[in-house]
């Protein structure tokens, strides 16, 4: 967990399959950018948090870069593992792999899901 105070900003990265909770209390007011995959990538929108608001970010198949800025009181920041619902009962985790490192599996487990990216 991270507490920015007022007129205070920080760059962070959100982890794969992760949520982004940003919380304002009264008093209070903060943005959130989704910076660019890489550095000198153009961010996306800006992302408003008014007094006493939580927004919630995510997740993301990949790692996202973000920045905070805590305009005015304090603003938390907090990261942690989506909840993701399996589609089966069988199912006890997800991996994210490329297509080759899933070719290369003999066998794949049978209780794991697998996320082919890149």
């Amino acid at each position: 967990m991270t507490t920015l105070i007022a007129v205070s900003k920080t760059t962070d990265s959100l982890a794969p399959l992760h949520i982004l909770t940003v919380s304002v209390p009264a008093d209070s007011a903060a943005s959130v950018t989704r910076l660019g995959d890489r550095i000198g990538d153009t961010p996306e929108s800006v992302t408003a948090i008014a007094a006493d608001e939580t927004k919630l970010f995510g997740p993301f198949a990949m790692a996202t870069r973000w920045k905070f800025v805590c305009a005015a009181g304090t603003a938390t920041i907090t990261t942690a593992p989506a909840d993701l619902l399996a589609v089966d009962q069988n199912i006890e985790r997800m991996v994210k792999l490329t297509q080759s490192e899933y070719d290369a599996l003999d066998p794949p487990d049978s209780k794991t899901l697998y996320m082919i990216v890149g």
